[in-house]
């Protein structure tokens, strides 16, 4: 198991050995030079046959060319808009700061390329409603266009819900808890992420993970908001350049609930400090800290037809929670708890109360015995570019996918959570105003 754990998080990292590539392999341009593009593309095109990083673009071309150096990318633009008009690129992928999202996700869609776009999609709803509402993406044969979810796509979170939907000892979900916490400073203060003017905040980075999380486990992505609770960031960038000072979101805490009424709490904080265990709390309320992210779900009792013969009259209750530790980077290190409490009431009222728990990993589809592609070392963005070339080809793939109009809801549901917590929405591009005019 070591052995396996140390060759996985090798190939994760270090990348696969690289694989003869189709003839027909699509053509993926990186619009940006950015941290994620290797681990997010660059590094799980290696081990597809039907995926190749062709070309490279950034504002500086001479940093497009060392990127490109580095990654072994054969094609270097001067431009985003010179590789978008590229016919050899098939795909792009736009992994700018969230405020360019619209403009080049569009641009890109109108010169007929598929787009893989790093989340959240848009500044907000009125940008996606407008992405997805383009000519572009109405015609038949349209461009695909993928929100970047991909933690959705790993069979771990697959297994997951199918565990807490579908198992015979899930009764209806109840509650929902979803958290992720960074340790103060692990974001640095100039960080484009704490940055008004690029469409920044806690809300638009970690915690909207969290978010669509639950979203995906309420099967509802328009859940009503409310109790909504930010921390502030003091944003020096922006107010240097004259926007407006106490929008960014360094911390969020909201309730989210479906149509069902199933009631979802949410946390998330990107410079978590204090909590540390055994020691006194005013000696550490400034230290930084952190917790591990989970996403833990608790389901309702239900009767349970014993198969072994049990008193007359007796009454067999089960009630099951599951956690998913590290639901956003599984490929890392996830598990799987499975936690059920078994309650037996005899006739004459006495009751008999025991636990029953389980551990379950699933690195790849084999693991829950599906028949599907993918190895024990799939990161989630393997398995998310493996859906995004399915889909390209036209193949019918694992079924898992996010759709537009599960990016609208979701970005509809970010601009509730803000407005609700009394900020503002993140700023609308002119282009995507201009639009909508």
């Amino acid at each position: 198991m070591p052995f396996q754990s140390a060759r996985r998080l090798y190939n994760i990292f270090v990348g696969a050995p690289a694989i003869s590539k189709s003839d027909e392999a699509i053509k993926i341009g990186l619009i940006g030079c950015s941290n994620i593009a290797p681990q997010a593309v660059i590094l799980p095109c290696r081990s597809h046959a039907e995926a190749v990083v062709w070309a490279v673009a950034a504002r500086d071309r001479s940093r497009a060319a060392e990127f490109a150096k580095k990654w072994d990318i054969p094609h270097v633009h001067a431009s985003y808009e010179d590789l978008i008009k590229d016919p050899q690129v098939d795909c792009v992928y736009i992994s700018l700061p969230n405020a360019l999202h619209f403009q080049w996700a569009l641009r890109a869609i109108e010169h007929g390329k598929h787009v893989l776009l790093e989340k959240p999609a848009t500044s907000n709803a009125t940008e996606m409603e407008t992405l997805a509402a383009s000519p572009a993406l109405q015609v038949p044969d349209a461009p695909i266009l993928l929100e970047a979810w991909h933690n959705r796509f790993h069979p771990a979170w697959q297994t997951f819900l199918s565990l807490s939907r579908e198992h015979p000892h899930a009764g209806p979900i109840s509650k929902v808890h979803c958290q992720t916490y960074a340790w103060k400073g692990f974001v640095p203060a100039t960080d484009i992420r704490l940055n008004y003017e690029l469409s920044g905040g806690c809300l638009m980075d970690f915690a909207v993970y969290n978010m669509v999380c639950i979203q995906d486990v309420l099967e509802d992505s328009r859940p009503k908001v409310d109790d909504v609770r930010f921390r502030l960031w003091d944003d020096p960038v922006s107010k240097s350049q004259g926007g407006p000072s106490g929008q960014i979101d360094i911390a969020v805490e909201c309730t989210l609930t479906n149509k069902s009424g199933v009631t979802a709490t949410l946390t998330s904080d990107m410079s978590k400090v204090g909590d540390w265990p055994i020691v006194p709390r005013d000696w550490s309320k400034t230290w930084p800290s952190a917790g591990w992210p989970k996403c833990v779900v608790e389901c309702d009792p239900i009767g349970v037809k014993d198969s072994s013969p049990t008193i007359e009259g007796s009454k067999h209750t089960l009630q099951r929670t599951l956690t998913l530790w590290n639901p956003v980077l599984m490929h890392l290190w996830h598990s799987i708890d499975i936690v059920d409490v078994h309650a037996r009431q005899t006739s004459d009222g006495e009751t008999t109360t025991w636990t029953e728990k389980q551990t379950i990993k699933a690195y790849s589809w084999r693991d829950v015995n599906k028949n599907l592609p993918g190895e024990f070392w799939w990161s989630t963005y393997r398995y998310q570019l493996e859906e995004l070339v399915n889909r390209i080809k036209g193949r019918e793939g694992s079924g898992v996918w996010m759709s537009l109009e599960d990016s609208v809801g979701q970005m509809e549901t970010v601009d509730k959570i803000y407005v609700s917590g009394g900020l503002n929405i993140r700023p609308t591009s002119s282009l995507a105003g201009n639009l909508r005019a």
